[in-house]
């Protein structure tokens, strides 16, 4: 668990540094090469061309240029011994996960309806280009077979990366030259770049190039490849481009083909559009003022009032410095708007900062507090009365056959037996009772119960949490009742359940009752046919009176054995009832666990989960390193990210 000051009490990276934009350790460059020195020196080489789509591009600055042909996987991440934190894109995630963490828990006191709505805010004008990369500007060159659009794009990158063409399409895929690699990869990938069309300005940037850095320059599919391949590209690139070029030539600039299809639908975008009139180098100044003019009355007329137009030449060079200002000024906008919303994400953070509270608190269930809570619904629902009901059953219902047999004779004599009988029907109602459900009194100990798990869980936590975990831990208080109750009436045994050896011992102690009743008719017949003469002929062995006291001693000792049996056996059963009791309390404990479990704990469990991510995720948004605080232990903690 980390400790220290809290993620969001430390100064974030500043927006637009280097250090602020890739993950750490993270090799996010989307198979693009790394940002060493790249390619060869091409200094002072002299490319002659053919047409003025490619011709004549002398002295094009080549410096740092590099084509993407080789092990696309390979390119090296950032300074590992710097460490940076989440970008941009990764902190507003974050903050779109504290916003429905917190628009969950925004009644009752929760989280400020405000906070939440300038956040919201906040996200609506970061938008989804942002979330992809926040550390790069794109800008797109569009326009048609024979414009001169991919010679402007050489010419901007430094190299003849993009193939030209003057009467046939060529380029039917997008390039990409990109100024600054890192944390790219995303971003590239969504604009659908294949892997061989991408290419870096590596070293450019060691050699005056600063301005451009975080440049996406892309060179769009010629307009008249596939139509409607290139107007759906056009369509999902206007929403995240930072600006829209479209390069048009003196030939076709009034394409009706063009601006039908292309600009007048981008009429809602044209604050990020701009129209280079290319190929001045064929125009005399007079014929460009009148194309100009004649261009700005189509724009017009196509509610394109605040496009700019440029003029420029690839195979001259003129126009291209006003080209690439305004490059550099689109890239040195958004560099101060990703600087304004850097910062409006630090307000945020501050907003929900108190929301996490002390983050060496540990949003758990203290140690203890489950077992507690098992033994109040334990208590609340009888668990040990009930096991004393049941071995009382279980031990009366043993006497029919293990009991003394006199005690039989002498229960059904004086009528005692219909009244245990009574009584161990009256114990089973009382156990088959237990499943209906827990009295009044019951649940008044359950909402107790729970009443103090909640505190003890809840009272170091800070607002919000505090009241919605104990809202989480009584929300199915209502349902634990018949749960204890369903608990109790699966755990109870059969009720009229015999153990094989209790029906031996009776029919023992029924041999035994037997042989005493022979044994007295015995010495009654002694007595009347010895004594009294009551009958003739009778056997000796009923009228000699000499054999009485053995016949009386093995009546006693009858008697005598009937009570041992009957003592020795119903010891027997109060152990194997106690036995029975004590696997039936254990089993109810284990059920009781689990509706406790499952009807408290669980929804308490979760909420802390939320306050955990709820931790983690302003961790991210905050903007720390992830090696920005000490660390203590091995495992991750709720103030902190894990390790």
């Amino acid at each position: 668990m980390r400790v220290g000051r809290p993620p969001w009490d430390l100064p974030a990276a500043e927006p637009g540094s280097d250090d602020a934009g890739a993950e750490p350790g993270s090799d996010d460059t989307g198979g693009l090469p790394g940002s060493g020195e790249a390619g060869a020196d091409r200094d002072g080489a002299d490319r002659k061309g053919a047409d003025r789509d490619g011709a004549e591009r002398d002295g094009a600055d080549r410096n740092g240029a590099r084509r993407d042909t080789t092990d696309l996987d390979g390119a090296h991440s950032a300074d590992p011994d710097l460490p940076a934190g989440p970008d941009l894109p990764a902190r507003l995630k974050a903050i779109t996960r504290l916003i429905q963490i917190g628009s969950a828990r925004s009644s009752g006191g929760g989280f400020s309806a405000k906070l939440l709505s300038t956040a919201g805010e906040l996200l609506a004008r970061a938008g989804d280009r942002l979330r992809l990369s926040a550390e790069h500007t794109v800008v797109a060159l569009a326009g048609g077979t024979g414009s001169g659009k991919s010679s402007l794009f050489n010419r901007l990158a430094g190299a003849d990366f993009s193939t030209v063409g003057i009467t046939r399409p060529v380029t039917k895929d997008a390039h990409a030259c990109i100024w600054g690699v890192r944390g790219s990869g995303p971003l590239i990938e969504w604009l659908g770049v294949p892997r061989r069309y991408r290419y870096t300005r590596a070293s450019a940037l060691d050699s005056g190039e600063h301005s451009l850095a975080g440049l996406v320059l892309l060179d769009l599919p010629d307009h008249d490849t596939v139509m409607t391949h290139a107007s759906g590209l056009v369509d999902r690139l206007v929403g995240l481009a930072d600006l829209m070029v479209w390069v048009l030539d003196p030939q076709k600039y009034a394409d009706a083909a063009v601006h039908r299809r292309f600009l007048v639908p981008l009429a809602g975008h044209s604050d990020v559009l701009a129209v280079v009139l290319n190929q001045s180098d064929v125009l005399s100044p007079a014929q460009i003022e009148d194309c100009v003019a004649d261009l700005r009355r189509l724009l017009d007329s196509e509610d394109l009032h605040d496009v700019r137009i440029l003029v420029t030449s690839a195979a001259t060079g003129a126009g291209l410095d006003e080209l690439r200002q305004m490059l550099v000024d689109t890239v040195s906008a958004r560099r101060a708007s990703m600087a304004r919303i850097s910062a409006d994400v630090d307000d945020v953070v501050a907003g929900f900062a108190p929301y996490a509270g002390d983050p060496a608190v540990a949003a758990a269930i203290p140690p203890g507090s489950s077992e507690r809570l098992v033994d109040a619904l334990a208590g609340a629902a009888g668990v040990s009365a009930v096991g004393d009901a049941l071995r009382s059953a279980r031990e009366l219902r043993a006497v029919d056959y293990v009991g003394w047999p006199v005690a039989w004779v002498v229960e059904r004599l004086t009528g005692r037996n219909p009244v245990r009988k009574v009584r161990l029907g009256r114990l089973w109602e009382e156990l088959r009772s237990v499943t209906a459900g827990l009295s009044g009194a019951q649940q008044a100990e359950i909402d107790n119960a729970l009443t103090r798990l909640a505190d003890e869980i809840a009272q170091p936590l800070p607002a919000p949490w505090s009241q919605t975990t104990r809202d989480a831990a009584r929300s199915r208080a209502q349902d634990i009742p018949a749960a204890l109750g369903t608990a109790m009436g699966e755990a109870l045994p059969a009720e009229n359940k015999v153990a094989g050896w209790w029906r031996l011992i009776g029919a023992w102690q029924g041999l035994l009752l037997g042989s005493m009743i022979v044994g007295l008719g015995w010495i009654a017949a002694i007595v009347a046919c010895g004594e009294f003469h009551a009958g003739t002929n009778v056997p000796r062995v009923f009228t000699d009176v000499s054999l009485l006291p053995w016949i009386g001693a093995m009546i006693v000792a009858l008697l005598l054995l009937g009570w041992l049996t009957a003592s020795a056996c119903l010891n027997l059963v109060r152990t194997a009832a106690e036995r029975e009791t004590a696997h039936f309390t254990d089993v109810i404990r284990g059920k009781i666990a689990s509706v406790a479990h499952d009807l408290v704990l669980v929804p308490a469990e979760q909420e802390l989960a939320e306050l955990s991510e709820f931790r983690d995720e302003l961790w991210v948004a905050s903007g720390v390193p992830a090696t920005g605080l000490p660390s203590t232990g091995s495992g991750p903690g709720p103030a902190g990210r894990p390790e």
